[in-house]
This record gives C-alpha cells, structure tokens and sequence, in this order.
C-alpha cells in the first residue's frame, strides 16, 4: 500500500469509486494554467497547447465518447517555431504539472519503438470500479523538448512512425521481436504526444512522401512566433498552486461516457453540412484535414473536462475547441514557408555575410564555395543559392575568369545600407 493506494508489480491500481464527486476549486484549469505561466517568455499559443495537452494526458483512457467506437482524447500536439521562441518553457510546465498525479506515467526523451513498447506494455493502470468490472489500459505521456531528439531520422524511424500511427487510435497494438520468441501485446493502449520542433527541422525530418502517410495528419502543429518580452529580473518566483494541483488530480479521477446536448450535436452537424469551412489550403494539410472533425471532438472533451466534472458536452465546449482549432490552423501554413527552403535561406544569409565582409574589391567565386562547404553545415545547391542572390540583387558578379568560368562578386551597396 502507498498512500492509499495499491501497487503490484509495478502496475498502478487505484480505487476512484469517488470519481470526481470532489469539488472543483478553479472554473477553468486552462485558464489557471494561462495565468501561472504569465511570467515566461514563451508565447500564448504555446502554453494554451500545452495545457490542452496537460489535461489530454491527465484523462488517460478513462473517458471517452461514442462515436462508431469509443473515442478518446488523446493528442499528438507539435509546437513548431524558431529557436529560442519558448517551446521548451511551456512543455517544461505541462510536464511537470501531471508529474503531481499519483504515480504519473511519462516516456523518456529518446525511445526505440522497441523500447517504447516496452515502457508502454509496463505502464499498465488498473481501475477498481465496484461493482462493475476493472478498467484495464496501458498509457503513456511523451513531452518532450525536441522533435529530433525523439525521432531521429524518420527515414530510419519508420517502425517508430507507423507504431505511433498505429497506437494513436488506441486500438490493440502487438509486437514480435526478431530473434527470439517475446512477444508483446497491449490490449488498450494510450499515448499523449507534445513536443517541440523548429520549421526547418520538422521538413527536414519528414520528408516530402511522408505528408502523405497517417502519421503527420495526426498531428496538431502550433505554429508561433512571438514571445513578449519578461523582466525576469523582477518577475516573482511562482509555486505550482495547489488548487490547480487539487483539480488536476480531480479530473485524473474522473471515469465515464461522455454525453452531449442537442445543441453540441446541432453544431458539430452544422459543421459537416459546411464541408467543414473554413478549410487549409497548404498541400501539405490535404490529409490532416480528413481528421478535423475527430479532432474538434477530442477538444471539445478536453473543454468540458477542464470546466467541469459531469462530462456533458455543450455548444460552448463546441464553440471553444472550434476557436482554439481555427486559431492553430490559420497559423499552420507559416510553418512550410519557414521550414520549405529553409537550408538554401540560410545559406544565403551566411554567403552573403562571407562575401559582405569581403570588403569593396569583393571575392572570387572558388572562395564562396570553400566557404560553404566548410562552414555551412547542411546540404545545399550553392550555385543554386548564388544565383537566387544576383537575382534578389543581393550580390553583384563584377568580373568573370573566361578560363576557368569562375566568377566574382561584392554585396549589394543596397544590402549593406550603402
């Protein structure tokens, strides 16, 4: 027994015969979580997601919506932005809120499908529900700061990819193992997904097919880019508040089917009968816009939980996810306009800087391509890069060596404020 609760084998088994009858102390957990992270220097946008995700992963496998089968609200959330934008910060919160549940299940930073299945098959809950029979699934919380870091190369990760495609739906998940005669089969799995991720990362991670595949329209991509400025010098120093750790543990405790109103239904209908309007239109969204609809549903349950215990869904909790699904979506095409190119951008910003610093007389052509391919460290079409900056009218070729068809080039007068 550890504080009231049972433990066998490393499998958590809790009695929630209370099952959220605890009175709330916050009207809204994700506005409370807003508030408490007012002092980072990460933008809005990212810790609303990481809220959402916080309260995602808190609901494990225990609620759920009938849909054909049972839906549940698990998210797989992307925080996509430059360097240094706050992504870390706000995971950082979210992670180390659901470490206040009792025996809180997260992932390590980097995983192996192999080794994922493993901690997933460990990671096993019990629910005693007298009179009625125990609640068995297996869950885990990936937060983690870095996309990369996870999912090294997604060209030799395609085990990992199609295993996180395959337990997104919650359905029964089995592995083989080469060489011997485990075997692993989790009946109900879970997993919750947030993680952070650059532009030019994330295109370079998955590569043009990929958008194609069930993975990547799985995945709610947050795009931000501003971060208010913080005196960090004279910002007080915040403890977690224990209404919104109360509450938190409240909403882990919750188990049931959710229901809903006329009215949510007569809006999620109104919804369809519009093809879903306003709908992306970048290429690379094609196939995330086949599961809007799921995933307005799954926010919608992650809405109405936050606000309360008695799992109804109303035309406010529609209204509420759709806003927070309208807002993510409207930003998501940035992310291919600073990822897409992203390597030859760059270089040019590098070249040009190489060949600015030159000087007036300028530089040969055979020292910009030394210089690239020693110091810019991804792969690129260099003369293709040149050519963009003489037409950009960055760069100026001066002179061209007729025996070895090298050229020579200064920056721009315009370009370095001449």
């Amino acid at each position: 027994m550890i504080d009231g609760k049972l433990s066998y084998k490393g499998n958590y088994v809790a009695d929630k015969s209370k099952n959220g009858s605890d009175k709330r102390k916050l009207s809204s957990w994700i506005d409370s979580f807003l508030e408490f992270t007012d002092n980072l220097e990460t933008s809005p946008t990212y810790r609303l997601w990481a809220a959402i995700s916080a309260i995602a992963a808190t609901m494990e496998r225990k609620t759920w919506l009938f849909e054909n089968d049972p839906l549940y609200p698990n998210l797989y959330v992307l925080l996509v932005g430059g360097a240094g934008t706050g992504k870390t910060r706000s995971i950082r919160a979210a992670r180390n809120f659901v470490r206040c549940l009792p025996e809180p299940l997260l992932a390590p930073t980097s995983m192996t499908m192999a080794s994922m299945a493993d901690i997933l098959n460990d990671s096993k809950r019990i629910i005693v529900r007298h009179p009625e029979a125990p609640l068995e699934y297996n869950t885990l919380y990936i937060a983690i700061n870095e996309l990369s870091a996870f999912m090294h190369d997604y060209k030799h990760a395609g085990e990992l990819v199609a295993g996180l495609t395959d337990i997104y739906d919650c359905d029964h998940y089995g592995q083989a193992r080469r060489g011997g005669d485990l075997r692993i089969s989790i009946e109900n799995p879970q997993l919750n997904i947030i993680a952070g991720s650059t532009p030019a990362r994330l295109i370079n991670l998955i590569p043009e097919y990929a958008w194609e595949d069930g993975f990547t329209s799985r995945i709610i991509m947050i795009y931000a880019d501003d971060k208010p400025s913080i005196d960090i010098f004279h910002s007080a120093i915040k403890l977690m508040p224990n209404d919104m750790i109360h509450d938190l543990k409240i909403i882990n405790s919750i188990i049931g089917e959710f229901t809903w109103t006329e009215e949510w239904t007569e809006a999620m209908n109104a919804w369809k009968e519009l093809k879903f309007k306003p709908v992306p239109s970048h290429p690379k969204l094609e196939h995330y816009c086949t599961r809007r609809f799921t995933h307005l549903m799954k926010l919608s349950m992650i809405s109405s939980i936050d606000r309360s215990n008695d799992l109804v869904l109303t035309k406010d909790d529609f209204n509420r996810a759709m806003l927070w699904l309208l807002r993510a979506e409207e930003r998501m095409p940035l992310i291919f306009s600073g990822g897409q190119g992203g390597t030859d951008s760059k270089a040019i910003d590098e070249i040009e800087h190489f060949i600015r610093m030159a000087g007036p007389d300028g530089v040969n052509e055979q020292s910009v391509l030394n210089y690239a391919r020693k110091h810019i460290m991804f792969a690129t079409n260099v003369t293709k890069v040149l050519a963009l900056m003489e037409q950009s009218g960055l760069i100026k070729m001066t002179k061209l060596d007729k025996r070895t068809g090298l050229r020579h080039f200064i920056a721009n007068q315009q370009a370095i404020g001449g």
